[in-house]
């Protein structure tokens, strides 16, 4: 169960970096209420911040995948890939948290889409590497 779930969060993670990417055009749109001097100096490196955060996740995602079957075979490289990875997931609804205070956000369907999955995707690989350290064999091999 534990590599179905993490082939599902590295899925997951794939979406989520497909949906910043979809999200990135609505940028300048959010902005636009702003005086033009902030607009000028946050557009670019707003978008360019939400560029290079849906391209990571790309990876992230993909190697959460891989090594969710490497892992059950015991390979160390996999688990210490996952254990970086569990913490950066893990991050993550914290800082959306942290970050995303004003109201208006929680109202954007796309925001409102990434929020899930998030919260899924946190959800679903805390239980993966619990059941992968908890298996008795998972020291041995």
């Amino acid at each position: 169960m534990a590599v179905q779930f993490l082939r599902a969060v590295g899925m997951l993670l794939l979406a989520l970096g497909v949906v910043h990417l979809i999200a990135t055009p609505h940028i300048p749109l959010l902005l636009r209420g702003s005086p033009r001097a902030v607009y000028q100096l946050a557009v670019g490196p707003t978008l360019l911040n939400h560029v290079l955060v849906g391209l990571l996740l790309l990876p992230l995602g993909y190697t959460t995948w891989l090594a969710g079957t490497a892992a059950e075979r015991g390979e160390a490289w996999a688990k210490r890939v996952l254990a970086l990875n569990t913490v950066v997931v893990f991050a993550m609804p914290i800082l959306v948290a942290v970050f995303m205070r004003q109201p208006q956000y929680y109202r954007a369907p796309l925001f409102l889409t990434g929020v899930g999955l998030v919260a899924t995707i946190s959800l679903l690989m805390g239980i993966a590497v619990c059941i992968l350290a908890a298996r008795p064999d998972a020291s041995r091999k």
